[in-house]
């Protein structure tokens, strides 16, 4: 008998997210706040000689999440160095507020998004010694990424460090599991629930490396609801 992984599609990563705000009450900035410090965590255990780390944090939800990563990995003694791709004003409000967070805790590099890459970014990036989180995009990309994001990724992937991706590499579709374009290649994948769509696909693993799941803190019962709507579609009587 094969057995069905239990996996999200774009739309149902959202809704899950959707529902667990406004259905349980959990406050997006608490998911967020569980996400990264379960990324932490994990990447913690993968950096036992606690290496400096680069975080690269996008514009949207996913930038976030680098935000509590970075906060709680300096509370673990390891050096951080986000940067921000946008301003903090353009960001969603709970990453918003990690972000005014950690700039009371460490310095913060923004990177302009209507230009190339710029000398000072792509300097950092290619004098980075230890690990690369790329927070930069998460499931809800639907296009290949453009300048500057195709040039971090170019820069990143030449770089050929330990890279942990959260929840998927940027430029990784989150239902194919197929590149939408440049994309990052980690070597791990912390994702949040459950595993993506998209991760079914076995020429995915080129560009997921090692998948871990983080428990953000999604109810049981909601989360068992999707499992129960995902593995009865995949098995329609």
């Amino acid at each position: 008998m094969t057995i069905v992984p239990f996996a999200l599609s774009r739309a149902q990563a959202r809704e899950l997210d959707r529902r667990t705000i406004h259905e349980y009450g959990v406050p997006g900035i608490v998911l967020m706040e569980n996400a990264g410090r379960g990324v932490a965590e994990l990447l913690l255990r993968l950096n036992p000689e606690g290496r400096q780390v680069l975080i690269l944090c996008g514009p949207g939800n996913n930038g976030g999440d680098g935000f509590v990563i970075a906060r709680h990995l300096q509370n673990m003694g390891i050096e951080v160095d986000p940067l921000l791709f946008g301003t903090i004003e353009q960001l969603p409000p709970d990453a918003r507020t990690n972000a005014i967070i950690w700039q009371k805790c460490g310095p913060l590099w923004t990177v302009p998004v209507d230009r190339s890459l710029d000398v000072e970014t792509l300097r950092i990036i290619e004098g980075a010694q230890g690990w690369i989180v790329d927070a930069l995009f998460g499931t809800g990309l639907k296009r290949a990424l453009g300048s500057p994001f195709d040039e971090v990724v170019a820069a990143v992937n030449a770089r050929k460090l330990p890279v942990l991706a959260v929840d998927l590499p940027s430029g990784l579709d989150c239902d194919t599991g197929s590149p939408l374009g440049p994309t990052i290649r980690a070597t791990h994948t912390a994702t949040f629930v459950t595993h993506k769509k998209g991760f079914v696909n076995p020429a995915s693993s080129e560009w997921l490396g090692a998948v871990h799941v983080i428990d953000i803190g999604a109810p049981k019962r909601l989360v068992d609801e999707f499992r129960c709507e995902t593995i009865s579609t995949a098995h329609p009587e």
